[in-house]
This record gives C-alpha cells, structure tokens and sequence, in this order.
C-alpha cells in the first residue's frame, strides 16, 4: 500500500475519493489506495414508461456522464468510440401475451451474441445482464425488445463504462 502525504490524523492521496484502509502509514495513521476510476462512462435511463413494440429500442436519456467516449446518440441510442466496455442493463416490463420477456443489445443495428436477458413467466418482471464489448470502431449502440410481442416497459437503465 502507498501513503502519500501526512494531513491532519491520516494520509492525503494524490486523487480524490480515496479508499481508506487501517494500517501503518507515517507514524501509526491509515493507509489510502487510489481507487481505479473509468475515465469515461455514461448513465442512460427511461425517460417515460410505456409500450415498446417488437425489435425497437428501449427509448433511453444520458443522466449522468464523464468523458467524452460514451455520448448520447439520441432519443434511442448510444454512440460509443472504439475501446473496450462493461456494459450493464435493466429492463422491469410487464411480460407480454406470448408469455416470454426478453431484452438484447444491438450494435450498429445487429445483436450482440451473449446480451440477450429472457424471462418465461406472467407478471411483471426485471431483465438484467451484463457483458464486456470491444468496439473496432465508432458504432451505435441500443437496448431493444427482442420479444415477439410489445411489451410494457416500467423502467429501464444502462450503464457503459469504459475498462
């Protein structure tokens, strides 16, 4: 572990948002680790609720953001750089006559292998998955109803985070 300079009763870290661990450092005070922190990421949510009618994207909104590799690519969409990403959804639908709820990830308007989320039931229920993606290049991405029927969509959120 690193301590960096003494400051009051602890060490002061050469970055904000330290992690604070106990040990020895300087003169009996704790040690700080530097967090990693992405150096961009975004926050996308549903604006509204409501209904999503089969292959079209779950309308989303940029909340919160850093950087300049994940942006807003509209009402539907997000534009990413090429890099590297984890990249996290949630979709809380009602499952739609066909019995079957699912959700995918499209890039540049084809699914991506490994992100579909299904859920076979009746009721109202959450659809989560989480997958890592290399862009090659400057690409769309958008969250999408992959099931056969429209669905009703509660709340939805995705996070992009840059790795």
């Amino acid at each position: 572990m690193t301590c960096y300079t003494r400051c009051g009763n602890g060490c002061c870290p050469n970055t904000p948002n330290p992690i604070w661990v106990f040990g020895q450092c300087n003169q009996g005070s704790n040690n700080v680790v530097n967090p990693i922190t992405a150096l961009s990421y975004g926050y996308f949510q549903a604006p509204t609720t409501g209904e999503v009618t089969t292959n079209t994207a779950i309308p989303l909104t940029l909340t919160t953001s850093r950087g300049t590799l994940i942006t807003s690519g509209g009402a539907d969409s997000v534009s990413l750089d090429a890099g590297t990403y984890l990249i996290t959804y949630s979709v809380n639908a009602l499952v739609p006559a066909s019995g079957t709820l699912s959700t995918s990830l499209q890039l540049n308007g084809a699914t991506i292998d490994g992100s579909t989320a299904t859920t076979t039931a009746t009721g109202t229920f959450t659809n989560t998955k989480t997958i890592v993606l290399v862009v090659p290049q400057t690409s769309t991405l958008t969250l999408i109803n992959s099931s056969t029927d429209t669905i009703t969509v509660n709340n939805a959120n995705l996070t992009v985070q840059q790795l």
